[in-house]
């Protein structure tokens, strides 16, 4: 039996409850030299992944035909010379206007004359073309709110490219298995649409140009391309597709094609099977991860795409949806023109999706493939891109769990075996309370920034979204508040009267491994796909552990102490090996996250706490980058720390003063907004054809409040004061773009009077009747027709009929009890409700006709039955003129007078505006 050991004074201190985190010095460099190499770590990963995540392919400029092979292949060239036509020559598409027509026509013809093209090529494949005008009706929910859908005469052009007519194809089975390709030639209100989704237009130009120049022999399924015009509506056109066209039961699978920026890589951001995902893994630079889809999934991106209706409707399909999605500031406004896409986007996204869909086509059978979300996948800086099953994952992910246990069973054998002597018991309470130090950390590292965003919004400061021109300044101005945080916390634990570690840098590493072994083992455990990110914090920390406990730690194990001078068992190089790694990999995703909602929040609506959010945000990057920094501020003792925390401390209260006084006006750096980076304004003229309003009506889409300056120009202008709006009071002011109108708040000008003492009209300035009842030309009319009361039921039928020349979209909204309508997909709610029923008319269209069942009140038919069969049910109809204000600078005036031109001169440059021209009136039907 070995002899029983003596304790030594530095066990008995221990053992007492001591704590030996400023009992003696550390060996080893100094802290300013330590607190250096570990920010360079840092940095050093930060600029190589900027470096490598932004990197974009050479664009092709030759017309689509390599020098090198003799062969077609993607040109950036010719996509551009597409979404030129497009953006600038054609400009604003919106569904019901002439370009909506021209676009039409201009696709018709270039795929023409490739068919024309293909005619001479040998084995090459079997080119169909269809044009489909479609009437038809469904239910679109988004943002919480239901929106009710009618669309006439939209317009889908359908391309098929299939196996040749041969005799080897008689049975022409390729023909019955079809993979999708999808984009939108239309426009929204705002914006001339150069990626949105000019892009997708140019790309599918760009692949059927080279698809139906080659030889398709050894092809097992075809390829159909739809050119839709109607996605901005509301997804109208796909859908029409999708539940009518004669070949919609051929297609298997889909790969939508949108976009919401102008620059950067293609993401991939939605994908529900594990084939389609194999396919994706073709793509030569493929970017992508689940993350983006649990992401979109919870439906924070407040947006959706075509993809919807295609897996709504169709018959279990399977597909993949992908974007450009960087530099969105330029999303929906009118800076979506060809020069602001940056060369080498379209080349990326041309060359993924010609590689996805040539493999689907050639090497897939589309046939029993089933959805499915229990799969990981995410690339590495485009280079690499994995993807496993969820069973791969969970085995994986758990097997990690379990070697980190049994390597923390190590140190836990090593901790009470060697000197310092500790009990088990002691070990484990301080191991407890710095892995939860590090989970705390988390927590007050998310909560901090939201402190300073509390500071930056409130009254007293008011200097909301300063960090929004740049997705960066987000770190600027919250990260040192996050890192105060994280260090104050590790501060704070070192206070606590429990047993400390003996060696606490050490401890601490070996704390944020457990802290991530614990989050990986319940993300897993919860089936959360995302979980890999975790895992792969977990891995890192697991090897680097690893190696400095076999490798880089002092070899002694009999004390800590060596003449009075610690010896830490963590070594400086496991810091650059976790570190760098670490950070290398998070940074990718780092500049995909803040890319995606920083440019987000300046549409998120007035109610959103934008700011909170990005400080949030920015809060859990500066953890995720600085995890193994925690167990370095044990390195030097409490004082060092202190010192650490007060010099950020301090830095932070100075960004705060800089966004203080650079943010107040235009030009400073924390100014919101700028030519490139606007704040969204929605500007409509709206005339009430039945209480004879004529009203500007300013609104804006987040929660900044820098258009007080150019609401009081208004109000000097038009010699009236600005009256507040925003709620559901008066979002029906804006139901020309519900639902989105729910987000909208903004200001109410009376131009009554204005009109009337800058009118050329000599009548109209001297009429005392308001301007919305001396409106001239042609004004909408609503009628309900073929009206029928059932007294035994209390039911009445009827059909509404509206009209509305030289108008586009529509929308007519009521509160009834319906029993049926005409709306095809969907059936009303079973209680009195209030619906919106929007419509779209493609170019040539003027009216609409909805077929109701309606229950008359029970209060009415108390009346008895007459007063049931005089009961007309009061509705608001509202009808945007079709002058393009926006591309042509053309309204509808009155009196001679055009008010939003009145209002443009007042703008800012840092802003961009969608302009409308309404009216709107009540109707008793």
């Amino acid at each position: 039996m070995a002899p029983k050991r003596s304790a030594s004074n530095f066990d008995k201190k221990y053992t007492n409850g001591g704590s030996s985190f400023d009992s003696a010095p550390v060996r080893g460099m100094a802290p300013l030299r330590s607190y250096l190499l570990l920010g360079t770590y840092l940095i050093a990963a930060i600029l190589l992944g900027s470096s490598l995540h932004y990197q974009l392919p050479q664009p092709k400029t030759h017309r689509g035909i390599s020098p090198l092979v003799d062969a077609g292949e993607f040109s950036e060239y010719n996509a551009i010379e597409t979404l030129t036509y497009l953006g600038d020559t054609l400009g604003y598409r919106i569904v019901g206007t002439i370009e909506e027509a021209q676009s039409a026509d201009y696709l018709l013809q270039k795929i023409e004359s490739y068919k024309q093209f293909s005619r001479g090529i040998p084995d090459a494949p079997k080119f169909d073309v269809w044009v489909q005008h479609q009437n038809g009706s469904h239910r679109f929910d988004i943002m919480d709110h239901m929106v009710l859908k009618m669309y006439t005469n939209v317009t889908n052009i359908i391309v098929r490219l299939s196996c040749p007519e041969t005799p080897a194809n008689e049975s022409r089975d390729c023909d019955q298995n079809a993979v999708l390709l999808n984009a939108h030639f239309d426009t929204t209100l705002g914006s001339p649409g150069a990626s949105d989704d000019g892009s997708g237009i140019s790309v599918m130009l760009e692949i059927i140009r080279i698809m139906s120049q080659k030889s398709w022999d050894g092809y097992k399924n075809s390829m159909v391309f739809l050119f839709n015009g109607a996605e901005e509506s509301l997804q109208d056109a796909s859908h029409a597709f999708i539940t009518m066209h004669e070949i919609k039961d051929s297609i298997r699978a889909v790969v939508n094609v949108d976009s919401c920026g102008t620059t950067g890589r293609e993401i991939l951001f939605q994908a529900n099977s594990r084939e389609m995902i194999d396919a994706y893994k073709q793509a030569p630079y493929p970017h992508g991860t689940v993350m983006a889809n649990d992401v979109f999934s919870t439906g924070l991106i407040l947006s959706d795409t075509d993809f919807r209706q295609f897996v709504e409707y169709g018959d279990n399909l399977i597909g993949i949806d992908m974007a450009l999605y960087k530099n969105s500031y330029l999303y929906h406004t009118h800076l979506d023109t060809p020069k602001h896409l940056q060369p080498g986007s379209i080349q990326h996204l041309g060359e993924n999706v010609l590689a996805i869909v040539d493999y689907l086509a050639k090497n897939t059978t589309l046939t029993g493939l089933e959805r499915t979300n229990q799969v990981v996948y995410f690339d590495f800086y485009g280079k690499i891109f994995l993807v496993y099953s969820w069973d791969t994952a969970f085995v994986v992910q758990m097997s990690t769990v379990a070697a980190t246990a049994c390597f923390f069973a190590y140190i836990l054998y090593r901790s009470t075996s060697t000197s310092p002597y500790r009990s088990i018991g002691q070990t484990l309470l301080a191991y407890f309370v710095s892995t939860g130090s590090v989970i705390v950390g988390f927590v007050s590292a998310v909560a901090a920034p939201n402190i300073v965003a509390i500071i930056l919004t409130s009254g007293l400061v008011n200097r909301p979204m300063s960090w929004f021109k740049n997705e960066a300044y987000g770190g600027l101005i919250f990260g040192p508040a996050a890192l105060v945080a994280i260090f104050s916390t590790q501060y704070v634990s070192k206070l606590l009267p429990i047993a400390g570690h003996p060696d606490p840098e050490h401890a601490g590493f070996v704390s944020v491994l457990m802290a991530f072994t614990v989050v990986t083992m319940i993300t897993t455990l919860t089936g959360v796909a995302s979980s890999y990110i975790f895992f792969v914090f977990n891995l890192f920390l697991l090897l680097a552990a690893v190696i400095n406990e076999a490798v880089l730690a002092p070899r002694s194990t009999k004390s800590v102490y060596k003449n009075g001078i610690r010896v830490g068992r963590l070594s400086h190089w496991t810091y650059m090996i976790s570190v760098f790694p670490l950070s290398f990999i998070y940074i990718d995703y780092v500049f995909s996250l803040i890319d995606i909602f920083v440019p987000l929040t300046g549409r998120m609506g007035i109610d959103t706490p934008v700011d909170n959010i990005v400080a949030f945000i920015f809060g859990m990057v500066t953890f995720m980058l600085t995890t193994p920094f925690q167990a370095h501020a044990h390195k030097f003792g409490k004082k060092i720390l202190a010192k650490v925390i007060g010099l950020l401390f301090v830095f932070q209260l100075a960004v705060i003063t800089s966004v203080i006084y650079s943010g107040a006006s235009y030009g400073g750096w924390a100014f919101p907004y700028d030519e490139l980076h606007p704040k969204r304004l929605f500007v409509q003229n709206l005339k009430n054809i039945t209480s004879g309003e004529s009203s500007i009506i300013v609104a804006e889409a987040d929660k900044a409040a820098y258009t007080l300056p150019i609401i009081h120009k208004l109000e000097q202008a038009f010699g009236v004061p600005a009256e507040v709006r925003g709620g559901s009071v008066h979002a029906a002011e804006w139901d020309s773009v519900y639902p989105f109108s729910a987000f909208l708040g903004g200001y109410r000008f009376d131009t009554n009077e204005y009109i009337k003492s800058h009118t050329s009209n000599s009548s109209l300035a001297a009429s005392n009747e308001p301007i919305g009842f001396q409106l001239v030309g042609k004004i909408p009319s609503v009628k309900s027709f073929d009206s029928v009361y059932d007294h035994s039921t209390g039911i009445r039928s009827f059909s509404i009929i509206a009209i509305a020349p030289t108008y586009t979209w529509t929308v007519i909204s009521f509160d009834a009890h319906v029993l049926s309508w005409s709306i095809g997909d969907t059936e009303p709610l079973n209680q009195t409700s209030h619906y919106v029923v929007r419509h779209v008319g493609g170019y040539g269209s003027d009216g609409w006709r909805l077929d109701l069942k309606v229950l008359v009140p029970e209060e009415v038919r108390a009346q008895g039955e007459e007063a049931a069969r005089a009961w007309t049910m009061r509705a608001e109809f509202t009808a945007l003129e079709k002058e393009g204000f926006a591309h042509r600078g053309e309204e509808r005036l009155v009196g001679g007078v055009g008010m939003l031109g009145e209002v443009q001169k007042l703008l800012p440059i840092w802003t961009s505006t969608t302009w409308f021209g309404s009216v709107v009136g009540v109707w008793d039907l």
